[in-house]
């Protein structure tokens, strides 16, 4: 990891460098206009950047309204409630834009192993994609936080697994609980989660450079190609089975951008035991992230699982969704997770 980052402190001094050469090339050939219009390119290029990428007169509205079931697209992608049999809480948070569908096929064997498996669908999930568009971040994080106060002092143990958004929205929620005895969770698991979007000069990783303009993009396309996932797509090793949203939500991938600008930089606050799940060739959130995580969480207990799955064409993201990796990955979960607490 710090290779990485110092990687991109080459590139960007390097930019640096070329940048200031062409400037000082065009004063020579044309003059002090020339070095006017390349300040004036810079200056905006900057300009552009801090309103899309940082919190400038943005406001959060973490005011959120729980997805009615008869407005469901999906019996599965109902919120999943815990059966109460037993001492042991599994707090699972979906994606974005999943649903809590991807831990219906895990709750069987949960269930065997003595825990009590809870998920709850999140702000504009699983209904109509447009429902997503007033949704943001801080919403999110919310009804997590919500859910996850209310179950909590029911069981002796609990834990948190998220996957892909919801593994940072875990990391986000883990930071304001370890504080505190009484609602922090004994451990927690990531599965293919980001820690950044974008982040080139620190880390010279970039997920999509149009990112860097999607508060500005929002404004004028808040989403593009929305829609369900086709039904007769490629079921290739389980993953056409997954139940959520398809298109490029503008809006809200600014809201994320920010709230895991956030998370990032409180990742050392995660002091519990932490497993961080990715697979190797990740096409939705860049491998590296698993890296990132794991260097910066204040936890003096980390575990890595990296799964290979080059032999499949898919996006290799969700773990969960893969039969390849299904029982191998939530079992390794599991073991993680009663390792640290006492039996049930």
């Amino acid at each position: 990891m710090a290779r990485s980052i110092s990687r991109a402190r080459v590139i960007g001094v390097f930019f640096t460098a070329v940048y200031a050469m062409a400037t000082g090339w065009a004063i020579a050939l044309f003059g002090l206009a020339a070095l006017a219009i390349g300040l004036g390119i810079a200056l905006l290029a900057l300009v552009t950047g801090l309103w899309n990428t940082l919190p400038i007169l943005y406001k959060v509205h973490p005011e959120y309204i729980r997805t009615p079931r008869e407005r469901l697209h999906w019996p599965e992608a109902a919120p999943l409630e815990p059966a109460g049999r037993h001492r042991r809480l599994m707090f699972g948070v979906h994606g974005f834009p999943s649903t809590p569908a991807d831990f219906r096929r895990v709750a069987d064997e949960t269930d065997a192993r003595g825990w009590d498996l809870a998920a709850p669908l999140l702000p504009g999930c699983g209904s109509d994609p447009r429902d997503l568009l007033s949704t943001e971040w801080s919403q999110y994080l919310a009804m997590i936080r919500d859910t996850w106060l209310a179950l909590r002092p029911h069981y002796d143990h609990a834990c948190i697994v998220g996957i892909s958004m919801g593994g940072a929205l875990t990391l986000a929620l883990t930071e304001e609980l370890c504080a505190d005895p009484a609602t922090a969770p004994d451990a927690i698991a990531t599965i293919g989660a980001p820690a950044v979007l974008n982040a080139w000069y620190r880390y010279g990783l970039i997920t999509s450079p149009l990112i860097y303009l999607s508060r500005m993009l929002g404004a004028v396309i808040p989403a593009m190609g929305i829609g369900y996932p086709d039904p007769n797509r490629e079921r290739e090793d389980g993953a056409g089975a997954w139940k959520g949203y398809s298109g490029t939500y503008t809006r809200q991938t600014h809201s994320l951008q920010l709230g895991m600008r956030e998370t990032e930089r409180r990742l050392p606050m995660v002091t519990c035991p932490a497993l961080v799940c990715h697979a190797r060739g990740d096409k939705i959130v860049d491998y590296r992230n698993a890296g990132i995580i794991m260097s910066r969480l204040g936890s003096k207990d980390i575990e890595g699982y990296i799964a290979n799955m080059d032999e499949f064409g898919h996006n290799r993201h969700n773990l969960l969704a893969y039969d390849s990796q299904r029982d191998r990955v939530w079992n390794r979960i599991l073991d993680f997770f009663e390792s640290r607490v006492r039996p049930a």
